[in-house]
């Protein structure tokens, strides 16, 4: 049977946070009953409540790079499968109470709501596009005014266990929440607070699980609402970011309010010398008005759009398409979807839509040609290293506004460029970022798949690895790896890279590694000491052979959005 509303939710979202957890559920949902809603309602949630501990993995994700060059990671939980689903069943339910909905003003991770299957939320670009527009129009709603940046610190890791507890029994007492989903809701913060003790991650709430993000807006309620009231439609808030619109007395005033309301939940702002804390007059900032909106974004849109397109209807064709992307140096994933859309019911559903709207047929067989797909793939090329060289003209000096506009336009052409440019321009472009300390990951990354040497890329850890493993595994070439000390970071970058299917020699005395290598002794992982490897080894099952390069290339279902790893923000977190 095809995966209901819950499955799609929790696959999606994770697909885009770490491959780890996306394989858990992979193999979680490959029993046809455990695909249905009834069983994260029931089976999933019961499974939960009645563990003595969670099955965590302790990814370590690429953060920044200190003065001295050492890497420093963000420590990201992974939930185990059974545990990802019933927590998709939980903010489901949560969905359905206006006390857990963000008010107007929070534009980050709002919860998915009716047939959306993106996600456990709605997509993060969204919500960014819609702050834009509304700080636009508070820009135009006065005179002699100025924008306020501030910026909350160590959002996450400085919220304690006693505050997500409090703001998650004050939401559920508003809502009349059902008991069974509130003790759902306790017993993951008591998990949560037992993986940081043991891992030494300390008091704060668990960055990874996607029920600390509800319960972070959660405890920043009072303050949104009170900060709001003091600015009627010019308090706008995505994640930790905070903007603020008013005469310059009236921000320097609303910014002391705000750091003291934070203060009371032990929370505090970045400092004005950071580069975090800044203010600008509104004339200024109307410059950048229309950086979230424009033709550069959607025509990507367009292009991830068809592309899914062809897959779907013309499944038989990947090959072909493939074969031409990789003659036109693109390297662009293209996961198999024809066992998928070779489900009866589905196929009954696609023909009965073409005979309902005859102008599909045209557009899907006529229009999305091979032909068609790389022409668009090289106009894109084009027009994004136009792009970027006209960014990158600002200098990597800037700062304040003009950096803040400009790290998200580079971030956004470079992340897409590393599908689209020649093999031979990648070192290129490569370099020109790297005096961007924002975009350090980016540069090691298409640096690595320029030159297929993975020694530096490794130690920024596995989100780093999964960024360049997908443009790596579609060119044969050799790797060239000359790592010198294996610690934690390099491993699960290591495991990544082999997840997908990549020889690299290294290393294989981790459970990590082992699971990932399987070979014949992987079913010996069924009773690994380590909680996450030991339940996705045994939903994996027994084999001679590891089966996550085929399910890497392979869709969960026609409705699975179209991946790209180099393209997520690494601090969607």
């Amino acid at each position: 049977m095809r995966p209901q509303q819950l499955a799609l939710r929790a696959t999606n979202q994770y697909r885009t946070r770490d491959i780890m957890a996306y394989l858990g559920l992979r193999y979680y949902f490959a029993n046809q009953c455990a695909r249905r809603d009834l069983w994260a309602d029931e089976v999933a949630t019961h499974l939960v409540m009645s563990r003595s501990c969670g099955a965590y993995f302790q990814s370590r994700h690429f953060k920044d790079v200190r003065v001295d060059g050492q890497i420093v990671h963000r420590d990201i939980f992974l939930p185990g499968p059974n545990e990802s689903f019933a927590e998709a069943a939980l903010l489901a339910e949560c969905s359905r109470y206006a006390a857990f909905r963000s008010p107007e003003f929070v534009f980050s991770y709002r919860l998915s709501e009716g047939e959306d299957t993106q996600g456990v939320y709605k997509p993060y670009f969204s919500g960014l596009q819609e702050r834009q527009q509304k700080i636009a129009a508070a820009c135009k709603a006065g005179a002699d005014q100025v924008v306020r940046y501030t910026d909350i610190k160590r959002f996450y890791p400085s919220i304690s266990g006693t505050l997500a507890t409090e703001a998650w029994q004050k939401a559920c007492d508003a809502a009349q929440l059902a008991p069974r989903f509130r003790e759902l809701g306790l017993k993951l913060l008591s998990d949560y607070a037992l993986a940081g003790k043991k891992s030494a991650h300390g008091n704060g709430l668990l960055t990874g699980p996607m029920l600390s993000h509800l319960i972070a807006n959660l405890v920043l309620r009072n303050v949104d609402d009170v900060m709001s009231a003091s600015f009627p439609n010019r308090y706008f808030r995505y994640v930790d970011d905070v903007v603020l619109v008013g005469s310059q007395a009236e921000v320097k005033r609303g910014r002391a309010q705000l750091a003291m309301l934070l203060n009371e939940c032990e929370l505090d702002l970045h400092d004005a010398d950071t580069g975090k804390d800044f203010e600008l007059a509104t004339g200024d900032w109307m410059a950048g008005a229309d950086d979230f909106s424009g033709d550069i974004s959607q025509s990507w849109m367009f292009l991830a759009r068809d592309l899914k397109q062809f897959l779907i209807s013309q499944s038989s064709s990947r090959a072909t398409l493939s074969a031409m992307f990789a003659a036109e140096g693109f390297r662009i994933p293209l996961p198999d979807y024809s066992v998928e859309v070779s489900d009866a019911r589905y196929r009954d559903r696609f023909f009965d839509q073409l005979r309902r709207y005859p102008w599909l047929l045209r557009k899907i067989f006529r229009q999305t040609t091979p032909s068609m797909l790389i022409s668009t793939a090289r106009l894109l090329r084009s027009r994004y290293i136009e792009s970027l060289n006209e960014v990158l003209a600002i200098g990597h000096d800037a700062d304040g506004y003009a950096r803040k506009r400009a790290i998200p336009k580079i971030r956004y052409l470079a992340g897409r460029l590393l599908y689209l440019a020649k093999p031979e321009d990648l070192p290129v472009i490569a370099e020109r970022l790297r005096p961007y300390t924002e975009l350090n990951m980016l540069a090691e990354v298409m640096h690595t798949v320029g030159t297929r040497d993975i020694t530096r890329l490794l130690r920024m850890g596995g989100n780093a690895a999964q960024s360049a493993a997908q443009a790596l595994k579609l060119t044969p070439d050799k790797i060239t790896c000359h790592v010198q000390s294996w610690d934690s970071a390099e491993r699960q970058g290591l495991a990544v890279l082999r997840a997908n299917g990549i020889t690299v020699d290294g290393p294989a005395d981790d459970d990590l590694n082992r699971l990932v290598l399987w070979h014949e002794s992987g079913h010996a992982l069924m009773k690994s000491d380590e909680l996450f490897i030991q339940e996705i080894a045994c939903l994996h099952g027994v084999s001679t052979a590891p089966r996550h390069p085929e399910i890497l290339e392979t869709a969960f279902d026609p409705s699975e959005e179209l991946a790209f790893d180099a393209t997520t923000p690494i601090d969607t977190y």
